[in-house]
């Protein structure tokens, strides 16, 4: 009998019945037209939009369970072959999500090489993608980027990297770059017929911490979000990348409490996927599964009144010496015993790095070493009806949507709110999708209207030019406004002249 299903069969989850109009997701087969889904992309491709349906259309019916790495890396295999995996080994099936990072890009995770050519770890990344999906997988991509000043990784947090990769930075042709591989990448999964696989992206995560440079602490919220907003507009309209999905994950904790969850949030136009990593500290604890519940009924919430798919981006328990033998059922129980925080898409665990203790997805035993203590539980929650894996996926790429067309959007991309000036020629930029003319000007505080024209990078610019006798340690309103089929589009920003403290981050 297989073990993963000790005692019975799950239900089969399709797309076929789902409908999702205006947001709002409807079960059954009442529905005669093509249902509509609003995406971050009007122009997803018919199976990136059938994902979102299916996601969205779970509605508390189920979550997929998902593992980062799962067929790259393992406690139980050294040499991956695109089957062989920890999670098959413990449950007899792979995750329903399988979850990878842009470090395949510069060799730093299988299967990227390190010192290969970035073409050839392109590649290896692309088979990786094929593979989940002939397995009955979703793929999401999660981003450690290097830092672009001091060419080390994410972890290293000097060098104010955010305000040197934005458009007008020195790295910023490094950054676009880099971009540029992960939209080859994207551009070549595609299925025998030549069909792109559709992939959630998750970048810039975790973002309220302070162990990534694009944290909390070495920049302002409005340079993080305009760093959202450039990644995304960069895929999407300059690489015409048109298979993603995008997902937005600060970490933990907020108390339920929605205003610091979206004090960084790029908006609707940038967002598919709201979701929230957690990690438990205490290997079991009541306080824990508490502030878990509160803020992901907070997501949930969110998530319906913007028409997103809700997820539970990142999760695990770290291991301890003192470890509770029912973690994973005790976490299951708690989100399904909530009929909000019962309602997210997804959950991904992390990657098995090796030992007990680095091991995210219980293991059997194998190579002398014995079971992962908590093997029994995690097949007790495998065996579950609502954790779905791939063999319980079906119709997840072929519902029939159609897109809904998005409207013309402007906003102000630099000066970012709460930059600091400190030089008298600054070059206001301003990005319009979705229109093919516009009158677009700019002006401080009220004041002369300075006209703005497209520039050779696709932004709408001018040059502000401070006048030297303006009263400067001083914060300005700065305004873009345009002019779009007749409607009035306009955006602000507060920055500060001279040398005065900048807003603080955070």
């Amino acid at each position: 009998m297989d073990s993963r299903h000790p005692t019975r069969r799950k239900f089969l989850v399709t797309a076929a019945a789902i409908s999702v109009i205006s947001g709002t997701v409807h079960t059954g087969l009442a529905a005669c037209r093509r249902p509509s889904v609003d995406l971050v992309d009007d122009e997803a491709t018919a199976e990136t939009r059938s994902l979102f349906a299916f996601l969205k259309g779970l509605e508390g019916q189920g979550l997929v369970f998902g593992h980062q790495n799962d067929i790259s890396h393992g406690s139980t295999f050294e040499t991956p072959d695109g089957r062989r995996s920890d999670t098959l080994r413990a449950v007899g099936d792979h995750p329903g999500l399988f979850g990878w990072d842009t470090l395949i890009l510069q060799g730093k995770e299988a299967p990227g090489v390190q010192g290969a050519a970035p073409h050839q770890n392109e590649a290896g990344f692309i088979r990786a993608l094929q593979d989940a999906h002939r397995l009955g997988g979703i793929s999401t991509i999660s981003a450690h980027l290097p830092n672009f000043v001091n060419h080390t990784d994410s972890n290293d947090t000097s060098g104010d990297v955010v305000s040197h990769i934005l458009p007008g930075g020195d790295r910023h042709s490094s950054f676009r770059s880099f971009l540029d591989g992960l939209a080859r990448v994207c551009h070549g999964a595609v299925t025998e017929d030549g069909t792109p696989i559709p992939i959630i992206f998750r970048p810039w995560h975790e973002n309220n911490g302070d162990w990534f440079w694009w944290g909390t602490k070495y920049t302002t919220p409005g340079a993080y979000i305009e760093l959202f907003r450039f990644t995304v507009e960069y895929l999407r309209d300059a690489c015409s990348v048109h298979n993603l999905l995008y997902a937005y994950s600060p970490g933990g904790a907020w108390g339920g409490d929605p205003r610091g969850y979206l004090s960084t949030y790029p908006g609707d136009r940038f967002v598919d996927v709201l979701g929230y990593d957690s990690y438990d500290p205490s290997a079991g604890g009541t306080k824990f599964l508490s502030a878990l519940i509160a803020d992901l009924r907070m997501v949930v919430e969110q998530a319906d009144s913007r028409g997103k798919v809700p997820a539970y981006t990142e999760f695990g328990e770290h291991g301890e010496e003192s470890r509770n033998p029912t973690w994973f059922t005790d976490l299951l129980a708690a989100i399904t015993a909530d009929p909000v925080a019962k309602r997210i898409a997804y959950m991904l665990t992390w990657a098995n790095w090796g030992g007990a203790d680095r091991a995210y997805v219980p293991f059997p035993p194998h190579d002398g070493l014995g079971a992962h203590p908590l093997l029994p539980d995690f097949r007790r929650y495998a065996a579950d009806p609502f954790t779905l894996f791939a063999d319980d996926l079906a119709g997840v790429f072929s519902a029939k949507t159609r897109a809904v067309r998005s409207r013309p959007f402007m906003h102000l991309v630099t000066p970012t709110d709460g930059e600091l000036m400190v030089t008298t020629d600054i070059v206001v930029r301003a990005s319009i999708t979705g229109a093919a003319s516009a009158e677009v000007f700019c002006s401080a505080d009220h004041g002369p209207a300075v006209h703005m024209t497209p520039d050779t990078d696709g932004f709408w610019s001018a040059i502000w030019e401070i006048d030297p006798a303006r009263p400067q340690n001083r914060s300005v309103t700065l305004s873009v406004m345009a002019l779009i089929n007749r409607r009035s589009h306009t955006d602000s920003a507060i920055v500060l002249l001279g040398e005065q403290s900048p807003l603080p981050h955070g």
